[in-house]
């Protein structure tokens, strides 16, 4: 394969889009359709799309792949929906490339685009040099085409990444009137918020408690540490247990990790055996969490 004379431009172009040009690029670079159609022949450019080529080679990265699949859609074109979340990092890498452009796109055969009116200038960034939805924005596409389960994850990966502002999700949200997915979205967050997680699962908890026929705990109760006085969800006095509810483990950062264990820790010189309960274990584990408790609090202490 030879070196095409300016082949320096198109190179430099390429190493700024993970590899890849779009024929419009060419033509203002100067190269006329006839020499494109060589230096496709010649082995230098392959083809991706109908317009976009890879340049000296085939092999594309995962983010090459991404953004060939943009630049055929033309410059409106950005990732989006699964595609963008796994670009983010929320999820892993899907087969389906998806992008988001205005209300006309070209039709690329293998890319799945989605046509939206309502996609603003603030809803568009760039990640790895790739033209993406935000974080919000993606949330929000994802909501209408994953299960809530898969919603949820994603979530939690937002926010272990430090990628997770709930005032800009609420912003993209009270944009959304009537979008397909804002509902999903606005129950999603519902769960995130601490007050709502917090009585939800504890209702759920008592639930369990009560159905199994396990003896009532104290609630909501101040108990002192050794060197503080901490709030426990549920106390079995007389049993020395101490239940924890933490809820979608999504709203936690490390610094909240870091305290919950000195609380913890600070309980148990005490006395008390501290259980930690997750939204997934009262509600999807539920079986398994009463084989933890029920020897625990049928215990007899004296």
């Amino acid at each position: 394969m030879t070196h095409p004379r300016d082949g320096s431009v198109i190179a430099g172009l390429a190493e700024g889009q993970h590899g890849v040009v779009e024929r419009g690029q060419l033509v203002e670079l100067g190269f006329t359709r006839s020499a494109i159609t060589r230096l496709s022949q010649a082995g230098w450019l392959h083809r991706v799309h109908p317009v976009v080529y890879a340049v000296g080679h085939r092999r594309l990265t995962v983010e090459g792949t991404y953004m060939a699949a943009v630049l055929a859609c033309g410059p409106a074109g950005v990732l989006s929906h699964r595609a963008a979340a796994a670009l983010w990092g929320l999820r892993p890498s899907s087969a389906s490339i998806e992008v988001t452009v205005g209300t006309t796109a070209r039709r690329v055969p293998g890319l799945r685009v989605h046509r939206s009116r309502r996609l603003q200038a603030d809803d568009i960034t760039h990640q790895d040099r790739i033209p993406v939805t935000t974080v919000p924005r993606t949330l929000l596409d994802l909501a209408a085409v994953i299960p809530p389960d898969h919603l949820h994850k994603a979530l939690d990966r937002a926010e272990r990444l430090r990628l997770f502002d709930l005032g800009e999700i609420e912003a993209v949200l009270a944009r959304a009137r009537g979008r397909l997915g804002a509902g999903a979205l606005r129950r999603a967050l519902g769960a995130w918020r601490p007050d709502h997680m917090r009585s939800e699962l504890e209702r759920r908890f008592a639930l369990v408690v009560r159905r199994r026929g396990l003896p009532p705990p104290q609630t909501n109760v101040l108990v002192d540490g050794e060197t503080a006085t901490h709030e426990v969800d549920a106390l079995w006095a007389e049993h020395g247990l101490a239940v924890q509810l933490d809820g979608w483990e999504f709203h936690h950062t490390r610094r909240d990790r870091e305290h919950d264990a000195e609380s913890d820790t600070d309980l148990e010189l005490t006395g008390l055996r501290v259980m930690r309960l997750t939204w997934d274990d009262v509600t999807t584990r539920e079986g398994r969490t009463l084989r933890r408790l029920e020897p625990l609090v049928f215990n007899d202490r004296r």
